[in-house]
């Protein structure tokens, strides 16, 4: 059976390149060599004009299919949604199409049409993990998920009405961000071909005097290049070194991407020089440098992966080059895109995907090692990611707060530039001390002790009340005693505790038993 579907996709597979290339004419083969090179938005145009034109069934099915395929990669999910339900309803044979119209009525936040496209899709094909994890995202967001403490705020500063994506801190004061930016206000920039904005370009601004950030500036040469789009940067823990990926363009063929470095000294950056990962064809991407500067993640479509695009990472080798690389694993690498690795120097690891079950488009996810050294994934949760795409993630060192790029709230599919807060957790130990006639000790004390190491003695006020701070993921136990009664011992934890939290303990005092002697 397996072999009979695998044949049976095949022909379909074939029957479609073979129709692409003969049929719809001029605006058809123009359309083709576009999406065969990457130029997406044009060959969006074009098929779209092919599609109004045709008259043929079959033809306008697939002539939709590939205009659903433009929008999908480009990130415009109700244009896409639009275009593969008419490839569905002229029975175009790719079964694919379902699939992808429901995935993007999920990303356009529709959910009652996504739900019974994902139903009808996984009755043909109930083993494809995309569609299960989609359906199940769907419920989810169906219940109403609850927000966690994060507080999300854009950057109007850092932000266009162009994509800015993938910040990066580079300073150790967490004052100056390099980021990506398609943004066209620069005279003659030229247009990205993928999706219409600007060339992607790398850009950087820093904190005033006034705490505010200043209007970013592109890099000069030989950081951006007028031939090629430059992005998705991340800089080294001791930043001399900044990291990209640059993109390369073929009028005539498809090309790959290549991650490239250049190093700082006395205030000027050398020429990039490119990491050799992989052949001109493939797409190499995203690099994220380890803080101790010997690993490298990065994001490839290499063979030997889970499918769409994985995480992989290489070491850095004696002679200065780089090992052979090694795929991240099932834990975090699906059948999908998984994309925009970030790690930090506890180990915890972060990245973005669109089929591990979440909110939208692009989610991202936490990756913790346990004890045998396997990955832990799970969804960073509400406001940090929405129904768009939500990734590019960076923290200000230890602290729990720092920068990540999101589409939220944009129909065109527009990235901004977001910081995020986890804010402090607070906890306090309340109460009160008395004894059994509900009469307040005179010199009772209570002493407290902390897993942490906390040790104090608080002397209760003549009201017999006390109140104590307390800090997060912490076991307290504390002992309450007064002269001529019997000491009290309590535990308790603020591991765990999500929400700020006050302890309160009235404690009763007991005198000892008098023993009476006949």
């Amino acid at each position: 059976m397996k072999k009979f579907k695998l044949h049976i996709l095949l022909i379909e597979i074939i029957i479609s390149i073979l129709i692409l290339s003969c049929s719809g004419g001029k605006k058809v083969s123009q359309a083709q060599k576009a999406f065969e090179i990457g130029e997406y938005n044009k060959a969006a145009a074009l098929y779209k004009k092919a599609y109004s034109g045709e008259k043929n069934k079959y033809n306008k099915g697939e002539y939709a299919y590939f205009m659903g395929e433009c929008y999908r990669i480009t990130n415009l999910p109700t244009k896409a949604s639009s275009a593969y339900s008419k490839a569905v309803r002229y029975n175009y044979p790719i079964r694919e199409a379902r699939l992808y119209m429901a995935e993007s009525y999920r990303k356009a936040g529709k959910l009652e049409k996504a739900i019974p496209e994902y139903e009808a899709y996984l009755e043909e094909v109930p083993a494809d993990i995309r569609a299960q994890k989609g359906l199940a995202s769907c419920m989810m967001l169906q219940k109403g998920p609850k927000e966690n403490r994060y507080i999300v705020e854009k950057i109007k500063k850092l932000s266009s009405k162009h994509s800015d994506y993938s910040p990066a801190y580079a300073g150790k004061e967490y004052d100056y961000v390099v980021f990506s930016s398609m943004r066209t206000e620069a005279k003659q920039r030229r247009k990205n071909r993928i999706t219409g904005q600007g060339v992607s370009t790398i850009y950087y601004s820093k904190i005033d005097s006034k705490g505010e950030w200043t209007d970013p500036e592109a890099f000069d040469e030989p950081i951006n290049n007028k031939a090629f789009d430059d992005g998705a940067p991340n800089v080294s823990a001791d930043n001399k070194t900044l990291y990209y990926t640059r993109c390369r363009f073929d009028n005539e063929k498809p090309m790959g991407s290549e991650i490239v470095f250049c190093s700082r000294s006395g205030g000027k950056w050398s020429e990039p020089t490119a990491i050799s990962i992989g052949d001109d064809s493939l797409v190499v991407a995203h690099p994220a440098i380890h803080p101790d500067g010997e690993i490298l993640y990065f994001v490839s479509d290499r063979e030997g992966g889970f499918g769409g695009k994985d995480i992989w990472k290489t070491k850095k080798m004696g002679d200065g080059k780089w090992g052979e690389p090694s795929n991240m694993g099932s834990a975090i690498n699906t059948k999908g895109d998984e994309m925009f690795p970030y790690v930090r120097e506890n180990g915890i690891f972060y990245f973005s995907s669109d089929t591990h079950v979440g909110y939208g488009g692009l989610d991202i996810f936490k990756a913790v090692p346990d004890e045998e050294k396997e990955w832990i994934v799970s969804n960073m949760g509400a406001p940090l990611n929405s129904n768009g795409d939500d990734f590019g993630m960076t923290f200000k060192g230890k602290q729990e707060e720092g920068l990540f790029s999101s589409s939220r709230g944009s129909s065109k599919g527009i990235d901004n530039i977001y910081s995020f807060l986890l804010p402090k957790l607070h906890f306090t130990l309340n109460g009160s001390i008395k004894n059994v006639n509900d009469e307040f000790v005179e010199g009772a004390y209570l002493r407290l002790i902390g897993s942490d190491g906390t040790t104090m003695k608080i002397n209760a006020p003549t009201d017999g009340s006390f109140k104590v701070k307390l800090k997060p993921e912490t076991d307290y136990v504390f002992l309450v005693a007064a002269q001529g009664y019997l000491n009290e011992k309590v535990k308790f934890s603020t591991s765990g505790e999500v929400d700020d939290k006050d302890y309160g303990f009235d404690v009763i005092l007991k005198k000892p038993k008098v023993k009476i002697e006949n």
